[in-house]
């Protein structure tokens, strides 16, 4: 099965033939143009120390594919995708190949927005190194970042297969997914002017699969993404790169990626040994073209929830946001996606209305108080698709005593959430009645029902 489910058909005979034939024909010309730059570079160090990169990105290529290959001995899965994430972290700090104020994680990392979500794990973050501060410290083995200190990541992968490449996109989209937090607004040309937003590359060593199937594979990954969060460069070190374009070119750059028309796979098969410059070049490039923004502790000090692709805070915080279950004890209100999604979408269609008036409109006092509204200024949405009366909905009865006699009194019925630009409430009334809250998660646990055998 591809990425996107779809039953492959078989090659034919004459096409494995062909790709046979495509992949011979690929190293002959490797190892020709390998060659002569080799017998070139050779002559023109007997002159001077040293006439370019090319040279010295040419040992590092061979060097590192050697690292990769010794470090099979790594019988561990997690020990041997540390040593080769590890490689990589050492081909920019011993090498000094990227200006200081470039950071690269050392440890295990996460990356935060102050919309409460959190990226997957990351193998390799770059981060600035004045300005960054640690979200969450544990020891020196995790820590979680603001994603407005981050420029991007690289997934790093030993041998990219099927699911090992789909992770990879997964992880990235994971990334950029975050948001900024006062993201700058620029116009893009062709990725000539500064990225608002981080990037993503993936790095393998090597792939069993043969070129063909690779862009196959990127094709319907491709497809399962939004254009802003696809990575902005795929690297098989053993192979060559590919990047994203359209009929008219390619581009690794955020802002060409998302205006393509359509998606096209770009593959550039590495026939002179420069594919860890290739990668270093786009690397290097897309490190100096994305911005960092401002950012200061309070903005993380109280994150909101999340549901999905949506935030969302109680208004009263601490007071509205937990629930008690009689068997497992207290535990946080949350929304499933699905329902928060119906929620406000009801809501942006609806009339929004200032929240004393509401208030005098549920207690059924006079609503002709202006200065009072005026005084009191801010309006809410009442989600309310029913269109029942406020009194029905926004106040139910309570008992109180005072002195030993008992009377009933009404109380609000309803919390309060604000996201998307909404202040919305939501009463007790549709709570129940479309189940909105996603409940106690050990009870529910504990209630869905088991796989029958």
């Amino acid at each position: 099965m591809s990425a996107d489910g779809v039953k492959r058909k078989r090659l034919t005979k004459d096409e494995k033939n062909e790709r046979k034939e495509f992949s011979q024909k690929e190293l002959r010309t490797k190892q020709l143009l390998s060659n002569q730059i080799s017998r070139a570079s050779e002559l023109r160090t007997k002159d001077k120390d040293f006439y370019g990169l090319e040279r010295e990105f040419m040992y590092l290529q061979d060097k590192m594919l050697k690292d990769f290959i010794s470090s099979k001995d790594i019988k561990h899965p997690r020990d041997l995708g540390m040593a080769r994430e590890e490689l990589l972290k050492r081909f920019f700090h011993d090498n000094n190949f990227l200006p200081r104020k470039f950071s690269i994680s050392k440890s295990s990392v996460r990356v935060a927005s102050t919309s409460g979500h959190l990226s997957n794990e990351l193998d390799i973050l770059f981060y600035d190194t004045l300005n960054s501060f640690s979200l969450m410290q544990r020891q020196d083995v995790f820590e979680i970042l603001p994603v407005e200190c981050c420029y991007g990541t690289i997934q790093v992968k030993s041998k990219l297969t099927k699911k090992e490449l789909s992770s990879a996109f997964d992880n990235i989209r994971s990334f950029k997914k975050l948001k900024k937090s006062e993201t700058n607004k620029t116009i893009y040309i062709r990725g000539e002017e500064e990225q608002a937003s981080c990037f993503g590359i993936i790095f393998a060593y090597d792939s069993d699969l043969d070129w063909a199937d690779l862009v196959i594979e990127i094709k319907n990954n491709s497809q399962l993404s939004e254009r802003k969060h696809l990575p902005n460069a795929i690297f098989i070190l053993s192979k060559g790169f590919f990047m994203f374009g359209d009929d008219k070119f390619g581009s690794v750059y955020n802002s060409d990626i998302e205006n393509f028309s359509s998606i096209k796979v770009y593959g550039n098969p590495d026939r002179d040994g420069m594919c860890l410059y290739n990668f270093y070049d786009i690397t290097f490039n897309l490190l100096s073209k994305t911005n960092i923004n401002d950012v200061s502790p309070h903005q993380y000090f109280r994150l909101p929830l999340t549901a999905g692709e949506y935030s969302y805070r109680y208004s009263l915080g601490y007071f509205t946001e937990v629930a008690s279950c009689d068997k497992h004890g207290e535990y946080v209100k949350e929304f499933s996606p699905e329902k928060l999604e119906k929620i406000i979408s009801w809501c942006e269609g609806a009339e929004k209305i200032n929240w004393v008036k509401a208030m005098d409109l549920a207690y059924g006092r006079p609503t002709d108080n202006i200065k009072a509204y005026e005084l009191q200024a801010g309006e809410v949405t009442i989600y309310n698709p029913c269109g029942l009366p406020l009194s029905d909905i926004l106040l139910m009865d309570r008992i109180c005593s005072i002195n030993g006699e008992e009377f009933i009194t009404k109380a609000l019925a309803c919390d309060s959430i604000e996201t998307c630009n909404l202040i919305i409430l939501i009463p007790y009334y549709y709570m129940v009645k479309d189940q909105l809250l996603q409940g106690c998660t050990k009870c529910s646990k504990t209630l869905s029902p088991k796989t029958s055998s």
